[in-house]
């Protein structure tokens, strides 16, 4: 009877499959430590708890705004807010808005203005900057019972449309 010769360890491929993956792995979690150590993430700094304390909707606002069929488009101009406010009881309209401008990342360059009554349902305020392109915008009594909100596209021709929804 013939026996084969067995080939020592080193020489079978299936060994050196099996290190090639763990090598593998040594080294991408190398990599992956080195590009995190080396791109720390940047700090959140600022006082955001009083903001988001102020900014949460638990869905009261939104109904009320809701229930009174609140509804609006925005145009701004070069330093001029106008807002088209419609719903069900134009007469209960209270005579000034709080309009807020809040910018997706910076909290700094977020922006109130008041709206004034001119007519039935039209609005107009002074803008100071022109916000950023995806800012948020929220238009609310100001005693903030109800708010209507809707998003900047950054093209000051277009209108932005503003309905009851959750923020």
């Amino acid at each position: 009877m013939q026996t084969e010769p067995v080939n020592p360890w080193y020489r079978e491929p299936w060994p050196w499959f099996i290190l090639g993956i763990l090598g593998l792995g040594v080294f991408f979690g190398i990599s992956i430590l080195t590009i995190g150590l080396n791109n720390p993430p940047q700090l959140v700094s600022g006082e955001y708890e009083r903001l988001g304390r102020g900014m949460i909707d638990t869905g009261e606002r939104t109904a009320r705004a809701r229930s009174l069929g609140l509804d609006g488009s925005l145009q701004w101009s070069e330093a001029q807010v106008q807002l088209i406010l419609t719903a069900d009881d134009q007469a209960g309209l209270p005579e000034q808005l709080l309009l807020r401008l809040q910018h997706p990342v910076d909290a700094q360059r977020d922006q109130s203005i008041v709206l004034t009554r001119q007519e039935d349902s039209r609005y107009m305020g002074e803008l100071t900057v022109v916000n950023h392109n995806r800012s948020t915008v929220i238009l609310s009594d100001l005693e903030q019972t109800w708010w209507i909100s809707g998003r900047l596209t950054g093209n000051q021709s277009d209108t932005v449309r503003l309905i009851a929804q959750r923020l």
